[in-house]
């Protein structure tokens, strides 16, 4: 995705800035429920209500093999809204994929291995991690 803005397209959502890339830092803002569309960086949840967003399971592989093992991926709760991120399923730890989040500053780190995202949890709350 290049440095740029994505409209919202629910009639009944806000049609300001949804989200936001800067290609140069890794940092992709998310103010509307959707798809995160990088597998490394920074995402920070903005959304003034509880944001639901899904999350694309990693490549197996090394990214000299077009894979993505070993790329790192931070989410942070911008907003204290139970905000959620789902994966495919068990593309978690191998056993979960949602991350529900409830306090401003919670955070998942995800680190890509064989298809699947190892998580490492903070903030205040911290995040939580569930199979649905």
């Amino acid at each position: 995705m290049s440095n740029n803005r994505v409209a919202a397209t629910n009639p009944d959502q806000d049609t300001s800035l949804v989200q936001a890339f800067d290609p140069a830092y890794g940092i992709l803002v998310m103010a509307a429920n959707g798809a995160i569309s990088i597998k490394e960086g920074t995402v920070l949840i903005t959304k003034t209500t509880a944001a639901a967003l899904t999350l694309v399971a990693p490549t197996a592989g090394l990214p000299a093999a077009g894979g993505d093992d070993g790329k790192q991926l931070r989410i942070t709760a911008a907003t204290a809204h139970a905000h959620t991120v789902t994966t495919p399923a068990d593309a978690i730890n191998g056993a979960d994929d949602t991350v529900t989040y409830a306090a401003v500053g919670d955070t998942v780190l995800l680190t890509a291995y064989n298809g699947v995202w190892y998580a490492t949890l903070g903030g205040p709350t911290p995040a939580a991690l569930s199979e649905v």
